[in-house]
């Protein structure tokens, strides 16, 4: 039986010159604990609303395995994904078109020297097991992926990133959900300890390039040091060039999760790394428009956390136009601690959220995924608790009302089907510009839902909205009236689909 337990609780904090306030409310979809690691926010039956999928450990005490919670009006219903795998011990969970009919699948990575797991979508969320060639006949110790279509061919490839100085492996699809794995690469032999990995435009030149972060080095199972990231540069030609001479590649960190994103609002995406050890303050590294870096350390996401972190979600999430960031914290032989919330300002600060939700209750978690959950316009959080015998996950809805928003929901054409990779410029009738590449891994093991949200303030009109596709293509639309959700199909129209 599902339980439902609602905390409604408000706070205020200035942020600005005005007080900001940001009610969340907290909810137990499940109280069953799971040893959660990854969550993915998507709608994988098709009836508008956003379902939850995460992906869970298994061992003697905790035997639910994956599972997905469908989103219904009168509920969440809770279906596990057993299909006889329930050694399959999983990490990190994808909800990715691999076939190119316009539905999500379903893909987790494993630990153990298991196989990954593929499954594909009927269209109504319904999953069958897949053969994906080389992705799913491999035997790894995959930490994480990250999704996007490298080569520009219409479909989605993968970057599998793998621990205990087992190679990182790129597999590439034939738009069948047939992986053939890369036999050449830059990341081949280097021997890293990869957590997860994200992929990006980092240098404005239309490909998307690869970030990856690496834990510790170990030599006969012991602790030796740390690991540098690394970042391969995407030549265009099916190549890849490995980065150097940069302080994203140069920092020896115990890192865990990266995000990319345009956090102020330049059209170049900057690099957030969340750091386990507790001697490693989190990185936001500056992306200066060319594709290098500098490493801001005066803004609280980066001075503000020196303890274990590994998930994170960007989005704003008080609709004020700023994006804000949640950070999920904890580690195995760590006390039990807060995870953080910082908003957003004008200037493109952070000011921490004390004593509230969803940033006052102790946990060891891992990964934390953002989406509209209840279909009200404003951006819920969910987080992967793993830590202790007794830690249920938690879903905590956004109760804040005041401010303007747009969702967008992107289908490529030439594209791949959802759009990964497309910038979105957004300008409103009080002259602010806003940026996002859409891009759904997020941190550790997770994926933010498949929509461009943007908060709008008090905004009463989105002038026009810029869309700059993969494939080269862009298109612009005027006049758009706010708190309401478009579909954008590449080449063509623009159309209002709710309320």
């Amino acid at each position: 039986m599902m339980r439902l337990l609602l905390l409604l609780m408000g706070f205020s904090v200035m942020a600005t010159s005005q007080e900001a306030k940001l009610p969340f409310g907290k909810m137990h979809i499940d109280e069953i604990p799971q040893g959660s690691r990854g969550v993915s926010i998507a709608d994988l039956d098709g009836n508008g609303l956003n379902d939850i999928v995460v992906a869970n450990q298994v061992d003697s005490t905790k035997q639910l395995g994956n599972t997905i919670y469908f989103n219904h009006a009168e509920g969440y219903k809770r279906v596990a994904i057993a299909d006889g795998k329930l050694d399959a011990w999983s990490e990190s969970v994808h909800t990715v078109d691999v076939d190119k009919d316009g539905d999500l699948d379903l893909f987790f990575t494993t630990q153990f020297g298991t196989h990954n797991l593929l499954y594909l979508n009927n269209g109504s969320g319904h999953f069958s097991a897949a053969d994906g060639g080389a992705l799913t006949s491999d035997k790894t110790n995959s930490p994480g992926a990250c999704w996007c279509d490298y080569d520009l061919d219409g479909d989605m490839d993968v970057f599998v990133v793998n621990r205990e100085e087992e190679d990182d492996e790129l597999y590439i699809n034939n738009g069948k959900a047939e992986f053939k794995k890369a036999m050449n690469g830059p990341w081949k032999g280097q021997g890293g300890d990869g957590r997860a990995c994200a992929w990006g435009d980092l240098n404005g030149d239309g490909m998307p390039d690869l970030y990856v972060v690496n834990f510790v080095r170990k030599t006969d199972g012991k602790v030796i040091g740390k690991h540098p990231n690394q970042l391969y540069w995407n030549t265009g030609n099916g190549s890849f060039k490995t980065a150097t001479n940069s302080i994203v590649v140069e920092e020896e960190n115990a890192s865990y999760g990266v995000a990319l994103v345009d956090f102020d609002y330049d059209h170049d995406l900057d690099i957030y790394v969340t750091n386990v050890a507790s001697s490693d303050v989190n990185a936001l590294y500056e992306n200066t428009g060319d594709g290098t870096f500098g490493k801001l350390t005066d803004l609280a996401v980066s001075y503000q956390i020196k303890r274990p972190s590994k998930g994170q979600s960007w989005g704003d999430f008080n609709n004020d136009g700023w994006l804000d960031l949640y950070v999920a914290n904890g580690t195995e032989g760590y006390p039990e601690i807060q995870n953080y919330l910082f908003l957003g300002t004008a200037d493109h600060s952070f000011v921490r959220v004390y004593n509230s939700l969803p940033a006052i209750e102790a946990h060891i978690s891992a990964g934390a995924a953002s989406g509209d959950l209840d279909h009200d316009g404003d951006l819920d959080l969910y987080v992967c608790n793993w830590g202790g015998e007794t830690e249920a996950n938690d879903h905590y809805t956004n109760l804040h009302s005041s401010n303007g928003w747009i969702k967008l929901r992107l289908q490529g054409t030439v594209s791949n089907s959802f759009g990964i990779g497309s910038w979105i410029s957004l300008t409103t009738d009080d002259q602010r510009t806003m940026t996002r590449y859409f891009i759904r891994e997020t941190g550790y093991g997770s994926e933010n839902a498949p929509e461009v949200h943007f908060g709008l303030g008090n905004a009463t009109l989105i002038e026009n909205i810029m869309v700059e596709w993969p494939s080269g293509e862009s298109q612009t639309f005027r006049n758009l009236a706010p708190n309401a959700v478009y579909k954008i199909i590449e080449g063509k129209e623009i159309k209002r689909i709710d309320p």
